[in-house]
C-alpha cells in the first residue's frame, strides 16, 4: 500500500528531528546510588524520557571480566527471570517508560553495581548505572568477666557491636568516674566488622554497684543503642564483718553475721570451746539462733565470713544473767544497776569531802585544827564537829 505525500513528509521531519546533532534522543533515569537495610526490600528505580519506540528493558549486574543479564521484558510478554538471583527479582515497571525492579530480602552478596537497560529504534540501547550498598545494624552486647580487686586499672566491661556495615561507633558514659576505653576491630570476609570497645578503670570494691552505659551508632544510617548496666563483676575478699545481737523479750535470742564481699560470702559458726549443739543453737545461713529456754549459752561465738578471694572472722561474747533480775534485756539491766551505784558513791563522797572542807574553814578561823566527833550521828549537821 503506497503511502500519501503528507505522510512521507511528515517521517522526514521526524527523520530530521531525530538527526539534529546534540538533541538527547534516549534519557534513561535511575537513582544512583541507593543505601538499604540488610533484610530489608529495596526498588531500584528506572526510567526514560524518549520518543522512540521502546523494544527492550534489560537488568544487568556489573561483574568482572562480563556483565550478566538477570532480568530482560519486551512489551506485550510476560517478564524473562535469568539465573537464580533474576527469579527473586519481581519487575514493576510496564515497559513503556517504567523499568523498575524490587529486591526482596536483600543480603550482603546483592551489594553491587546495577545497569538498566533501555534497546529504543532507532537510538539502540541506553543505559543508567545504580550503586547498592547495604549496611547493616549490629547486634550489641556488654561482657563483665570477674576481675579482682586492685590499685592498677583493668578491663571492667567490654561492649561489642557484632557483624556491622559500616562499622559501628562505641562510646561509655561512666557518670563521673575517671575511665579509658580501648578498641578492637575485627573484619570478616563478608565486609561486616566487629568492634569490640574494652572500658578500664581502677577495680575497687567500692566500684560494684555503679551504673555504666554503653552507646554504640552508625551516624550515616542514624543508628543508636544505648545499653545501661550495673558494674558487679568487681571480686574482693570479705571485708567489714559485723555480729548483730537480736534480744526480744518474746523471741528467742539469735544473733547476725553480716560481711561485704564479692564472690557472694558463705557464713560458719563455731563457739571458741568448739562446735555449737544442736540443742543450743542452729545456724541458718548468716544468722545462729538459739533454742527457746535455753539457759547455757555463756561463751564466745565466732562466725567466718568466706568466699573463694579470702575469709574474715568475728567474734561476740555471750552471758545470761542468773540472778532475780527482771525478765528482759538482762544485760541492759546490769549496765543500769551499776551506773546507779556510781552515783551513789559519787555522791557520797562529795558530801563528805564537803563537810570536811566546811569544818577545816571554821576550825582555821579559830586557830584550832578539826576532829571529827566520833560519837555523833553522820546525818547532824557540821556545826557539832570539834575542833582541838
Amino acid at each position: 500500500m503506497s503511502l500519501s505525500l503528507c505522510t512521507w513528509i511528515l517521517l522526514l521531519l521526524l527523520l530530521l528531528l531525530l538527526a539534529v546533532p546534540g538533541t538527547p534522543q534516549v534519557t534513561v533515569i535511575v537513582d544512583g546510588k541507593v543505601h538499604a537495610k540488610l533484610g530489608s526490600d529495596i526498588k531500584l528505580f528506572c526510567n526514560v524520557k524518549t520518543l522512540e519506540l521502546i523494544s527492550q528493558v534489560t537488568w544487568q549486574r556489573k561483574l568482572s571480566p562480563n556483565n550478566e543479564n538477570f532480568l530482560t521484558y519486551s512489551k506485550g510478554e510476560e517478564p524473562l527471570h535469568l539465573i537464580p538471583f533474576g527469579e527473586r527479582v519481581r519487575f514493576l515497571g510496564n515497559g513503556d517508560l517504567g523499568g523498575s525492579i524490587l529486591i526482596p530480602n536483600v543480603t550482603l552478596t546483592d551489594e553491587g553495581t546495577y545497569l538498566c537497560i533501555y534497546t529504543t529504534f532507532p537510538s539502540g540501547t541506553n543505559e543508567g548505572e545504580i550503586k547498592l550498598s547495604i549496611w547493616v545494624e549490629p547486634s550489641v552486647e556488654v561482657q563483665l568477666n570477674p576481675v579482682l580487686s586492685g590499685p592498677n586499672p583493668a578491663v571492667i566491661a567490654e561492649c561489642v557491636a557484632f557483624a556491622s556495615k559500616p562499622a559501628a561507633n562505641i562510646s561509655w558514659n561512666t557518670y563521673g568516674l575517671l575511665y579509658t576505653s580501648k578498641e578492637i576491630p575485627t573484619q570478616h570476609p563478608n565486609g561486616t566488622v566487629t568492634i569490640r570497645s574494652q572500658l578500664w578503670m581502677v577495680p575497687s570494691p567500692g566500684l560494684n554497684g555503679h551504673q555504666a552505659t554503653c552507646l554504640v551508632s552508625q551516624l550515616d544510617q542514624n543508628f543508636e543503642k544505648y545499653v545501661n548496666f550495673i558494674i558487679t563483676n568487681i571480686h574482693y575478699a570479705p571485708q567489714s564483718v559485723h555480729i548483730k545481737v537480736h534480744r526480744e523479750e518474746r523471741d528467742p535470742l539469735y544473733i547476725e553475721c553480716l560481711a561485704d564481699g564479692n564472690p557472694p560470702v558463705t557464713y560458719t559458726w563455731r563457739r571458741e570451746n568448739g562446735s555449737i549443739p544442736d540443742d543450743v543453737a542452729q545456724a541458718t545461713g548468716n544468722t545462729l539462733h538459739f533454742s527457746r529456754g535455753n539457759t547455757d549459752y555463756n561463751g564466745l561465738y565466732v562466725c567466718e565470713a568466706t568466699n573463694s578471694i579470702g575469709r574474715i572472722s568475728h567474734s561476740v561474747y555471750l552471758y545470761k544473767y542468773s540472778g532475780a533480775a527482771p525478765r528482759g534485756n538482762e544485760g541492759a539491766y546490769i549496765a543500769a544497776i551499776v551506773v546507779q551505784s556510781v552515783i551513789i558513791i559519787g555522791m557520797a563522797v562529795y558530801c563528805y569531802l564537803m563537810k570536811s572542807n566546811q569544818m577545816e574553814r571554821i576550825c582555821k578561823r579559830k586557830g584550832k585544827t578539826p576532829r571529827v566527833n566520833q560519837n555523833q550521828d553522820e546525818t547532824e549537821s557540821v556545826g557539832l564537829q570539834q575542833c582541838t
